[in-house]
């Protein structure tokens, strides 16, 4: 947009520089071929399109060394070759420069054009070459201004991508930490109140025995004893539930996954999509998994994995895919398998659930699939 300004205030003056002259075909031709040339210069598209453009803006400053009525026209050539102009190439251009400067001394002497018309041309060219290394020099630090705000918007992106992670990062530390201390305080009532709340059971169960001749102490013995059965079984309940909301599918998955990661194992790809998962299927899930892994890191040679852990209506599903070309073969009912596959067979059929494990069809790797059916009270919901 800027060049097109430029070059407009440069037609003007050119026209008014030639407003002297007679007006006859060279002329119209001047005119004509110098705005085709100027216009080529800003089409032209591509290495061989511009080197054209370039060489016709020499060959119209060229012509109007021998023919007079093209030097009028000639600064929009000059424009153009000092606006393309390479630092190699820069004494093409001077000369160039240096033979029109001696065509215009040439033809004012010759008085093949007028003084004026010659003067204005002169003052024209100078400032036309200015100008469009003044422009050129903005377009220049124009894209060098738009290539520094796209770096800062890719590194602005890339740290606020890393913030997020920092951010999950820190979000899966504290869930961590929080479902340690659930487990922890879990362990010491277990271990402590419960064990005292049993003791006090089986004392008041002794002292009841002891005075069984007694009806009205052993009555009462036998009140303490309930109410302390009472006590310890809701102990008991409390600890279950505050041990199973401390075991958590995600995270125990994720886990999992870091230390294969960690182990320079291959890339591993893992998606968990479970709401309040029973902690014995997290137990099971987490066992497959880390089996299924230790299995894809030892034989299969694969290079990717994929951990895919479902909640349907009905069941909880788990698979884990990978590419590798391992010398584990296909296992079923009728095929031997070894401890590995065997175990977690077992662990996902005690909870009446399904497990297969095999190649996969159609291509190489590997693929484990176990699904373990949800309790009747929480299927639907």
């Amino acid at each position: 947009m800027n060049r097109l300004f430029d070059k407009s205030i440069v037609l003007a003056c050119c026209i008014a520089a030639a407003m002297g002259l007679a007006v006859n075909a060279h002329l119209v031709a001047a005119f004509c071929l110098g705005v085709i040339a100027t216009s080529l210069a800003e089409v032209a598209r591509g290495n061989r399109a511009c080197r054209a453009s370039e060489a016709a803006s020499y060959v119209y400053v060229i012509a109007a060394v021998f023919v007079p009525p093209f030097v009028p026209f000639a600064p929009l050539a000059l424009y153009d070759i000092a606006r393309r102009v390479r630092h190699e190439h820069a004494w093409i251009a001077l000369g160039v420069g240096a033979v029109f400067a001696c065509t215009l001394v040439a033809d004012l002497r010759a008085d093949a054009l007028t003084a004026r018309t010659l003067l204005l041309t002169a003052i024209l060219s100078v400032a036309a070459t200015l100008l469009s290394l003044r422009t050129a020099q903005l377009e220049r630090e124009q894209q060098r201004m738009r290539r520094i705000r796209d770096e800062l918007q890719e590194r602005a992106l890339a740290l606020e991508a890393r913030n997020r992670d920092l951010a999950d990062r820190q979000d899966y530390e504290v869930e961590l930490a929080t479902l340690a201390e659930r487990a922890r305080i879990a362990r010491e009532i277990h271990d402590n109140v419960g064990h005292q709340l049993t003791r006090a059971s089986l004392q008041t169960e002794a002292l009841r025995v002891v005075h069984a001749g007694e009806p009205g102490v052993a009555a009462d013995f036998a009140d303490v004893k309930r109410t302390v059965d009472e006590a310890l079984q809701l102990v008991r309940t409390s600890v279950h539930s505050l041990n199973d909301n401390a075991v958590d599918l995600s995270v125990q998955l994720e886990r999992i996954v870091e230390g294969a990661r960690s182990d320079g194992g291959p890339q591993i790809e893992l998606e968990v999509m479970t709401e309040h998962t029973p902690a014995n299927v997290v137990n099971c899930f987490a066992a497959v998994l880390r089996e299924a892994l230790s299995n894809t890191m030892r034989h299969a040679c694969a290079h990717a994995v994929t951990v895919r852990c479902m909640e349907h209506p009905s069941f909880y599903q788990l698979i884990v895919t990978d590419d590798g070309v391992g010398g584990v073969q296909a296992s079923g009912r009728n095929v031997a398998e070894g401890m590995g596959l065997a175990s977690m067979r077992e662990r996902v059929e005690a909870l009446g659930g399904t497990f297969t494990a095999g190649p996969r069809a159609g291509t190489s790797g590997w693929r484990v699939f176990a699904t373990v059916p949800k309790p009747q009270g929480d299927e639907g919901r």
